[in-house]
């Protein structure tokens, strides 16, 4: 690709709650872009440190030392580069330290307009702690005596900073009274603001985002204007059948940089260092996934497994979505996780006998220490139980619109520092289950191992070119293509068999049968021609029950890191409701597809600890 630039050297930054990351990157002899060095430090977020540019001067010291080039001077970054070679040209930055904005959402009813809402809020990096509707607040009136129990929502409005409400409810120009009454019960429970001594700091208002019926936006404001910091945007659910959620995620994307970015600790310092704003990692997400699915001319979905959030986006032509989990991931993010998924759900991909309970208390204490990596092949397991909650939640949200992916990349740490690639590519496809049902028949996964897919979605917006090469050269590591025969069968009986005849002319005969998922080893960029014979009652891709189908006469299947993937589990797989057999099926598939070693498999228990050891600490 042709530079076509000035900016050459650029550092990308990636600051996340967990890890912070510093990536170098430059044109080399080919006068293409090129990752040319790396580093990942644990940040510097909470105290005593407390300042995100710690990490950040850290991880480029590092990166001096690996280059032997000199990219500080005096504690400042050295821009432009020189002609020695020495500095940079530039520095673009992702970040998401901050953990994401806590909303309350107030709703006229849950099944409308509450459901857009929390769309809204799921699009970006804010969480809906609770969903108020109209019943509720008529139940919990704030002038009565409040009632015993759960906290009730007013209390939850008492001690929402950094937060605030959205407020929601009705279509345009529909009957404006359920949305004037939610908004005089919001008025009436607001605590009453104290009188301040002169040099006392005011206490911020309460933001309150409208994003209701239009028609009610004048008796909001009469009884809300002055006592809440009142944003008014459009309208959620302008229409029943109509959904219009970017004007609330910009207002909340605002409120969000107001109230988290501009308060962590190092931020302001971070921005002044970056050529352009400082994004979010999700929207990097984004722009990788609808380049991707304009450059193979496929269904592209992209996903990021973090510490704190859990973010999927889809792209298909012009078409794309995504949905960011906020607080829901394998390390700051599993006290959410739990709660929503439940151990029970975790448990049942635990290959070994364990109760609810050790699960529960397992996961809480990750949640505790969530920089505490795995260490051994137990902890392993549940990690990417974990990860395969995680994502299935996240999935669940986008499957309907997203459809069947042809191309899945995965990038953030959850996924990238599993021990093996093939123990990732089993949580893709046991989440994701995907079908194939395209017109190749194949579904390619791709694993970003260096978490690089932020930073190139940062870059992209200072020079595309860059960011193309640095992807599709660096980023995106082919675990290799997946192949799902269709159908019912029992296990053992035959799927299918494949035929791959190599570009020497040596050719390879495989029978796979029902149940089983394995590895056909190719070298790395290897292609062969593929010839597949469904067995009766079977069909791959598009085509029909048994039809046979080559790519003699198209493109040759390239072999990944993993060969190809064949996965005859049946779609959708189920698993066994009794625990042994469960188990044992579970351990059948890791032992197939070599995700685990015998030994390794040899180490698991054989018996639940029926008690938790009583110096295991919890969480309430």
């Amino acid at each position: 690709m042709d530079v076509g630039t000035d900016v050459r050297a650029v550092l990308a930054v990636d600051c996340g709650i967990e890890r912070t990351r510093v990536s170098l990157v430059d044109v080399v002899e080919e006068n293409e872009f090129r990752l040319v060095a790396q580093c990942e430090l644990p940040s510097t977020v909470d105290p005593p440190l407390a300042d995100v540019t710690i990490a950040v001067r850290q991880a480029i010291a590092e990166l001096e030392g690996c280059t032997g080039r000199r990219l500080l001077e005096d504690g400042r970054l050295r821009i432009p580069q020189g002609r020695d070679g020495q500095g940079v040209d530039a520095l673009v930055s992702t970040c998401s330290a901050g953990g994401p904005l806590p909303i309350l959402v107030l709703a006229v009813t849950a099944d409308i307009s509450a459901h857009s809402a929390v769309r809204a809020l799921e699009g970006i990096f804010a969480v809906p702690i609770r969903v108020v509707t109209m019943d509720e607040v008529l139940q919990n009136d704030p002038l009565a005596e409040p009632p015993q129990g759960d906290e009730v929502w007013w209390e939850v409005i008492e001690r929402l900073y950094p937060g605030g409400v959205l407020l929601v409810g009705g279509v345009d120009g529909g009957n404006i009274a359920p949305v004037r009454a939610l908004a005089r019960l919001l008025a009436e429970a607001l605590s009453p603001r104290p009188t301040r001594l002169e040099h006392e700091v005011p206490l911020p208002l309460l933001p309150v985002i409208y994003a209701g019926n239009r028609r009610a936006q004048e008796a909001v404001q009469r009884y809300l204007a002055g006592q809440v910091d009142l944003r008014l945007t459009e309208n959620v659910r302008p229409r029943i059948r109509e959904e219009n959620l970017l004007p609330a995620r910009q207002e909340i994307t605002r409120l969000y940089e107001e109230q988290i970015l501009h308060h962590l600790p190092g931020y302001e310092e971070l921005a002044s260092w970056s050529q352009g704003s400082v994004q979010m990692p999700y929207l990097g997400l984004q722009l990788v996934a609808r380049f991707l699915a304009g450059h193979y001319r496929r269904r592209v979905l992209a996903l990021d497994l973090g510490s704190a959030s859990t973010a999927m986006v889809w792209a298909a032509g012009e078409e794309c979505g995504r949905v960011v989990l906020g607080q829901f991931g394998l390390g700051y993010g599993l006290a959410r996780l739990l709660a929503r998924r439940g151990a029970g759900r975790i448990r049942r991909w635990l290959p070994f006998p364990i109760l609810e309970e050790e699960v529960r208390t397992r996961v809480l204490n990750r949640y505790l220490r969530p920089r505490t990596l795995p260490t051994t092949v137990e902890d392993i397991l549940l990690q990417q139980a974990l990860a395969r909650e995680a994502l299935a939640e996240a999935w669940a949200r986008v499957q309907e619109e997203a459809g069947q992916p042809e191309i899945v990349v995965a990038s953030g740490g959850g996924l990238a520092r599993m021990p093996r690639p093939i123990q990732a590519a089993l949580v893709l496809l046991d989440v994701l289950t995907p079908t194939g049902e395209n017109p190749t028949g194949l579904v390619d996964l791709y694993l970003d191992r260096s978490c690089l897919l932020p930073s190139v979605g940062a870059l992209a917006m200072l020079n595309p070119d860059a960011a193309a090469c640095v992807l599709l050269r660096d980023a995106l590591w082919h675990l290799g293509p997946c192949l799902i025969p269709l159908g019912r069968g029992k296990p053992g009986t035959p799927a299918l068999s494949l035929e791959l005849e190599y570009a020497g002319g040596m050719r390879q005969q495989i029978e796979v049968r029902w149940g089983d998922i394995g590895l056909i080893r190719f070298r790395m960029g290897e292609e062969a021609h593929l010839t597949v014979r469904p067995a009766r009652g079977v069909h791959v891709g598009q085509g029909r029950s048994g039809e046979q189908l080559t790519t003699r006469g198209g493109e040759m299947v390239r072999g990944g890191a993993l060969g190809l993937i064949v996965d005859a589990r049946g779609r959708p797989f189920l698993l066994p409701e009794a625990e042994e057999q469960r188990r044992a099926l579970l351990q059948n598939w890791l032992r197939q597809c070599k995700a685990c070693t015998e030994e390794e498999l040899a180490e698991l228990r054989r018996e639940p600890v029926e008690e938790v050891s009583p110096n295991v600490a919890t969480v309430a």
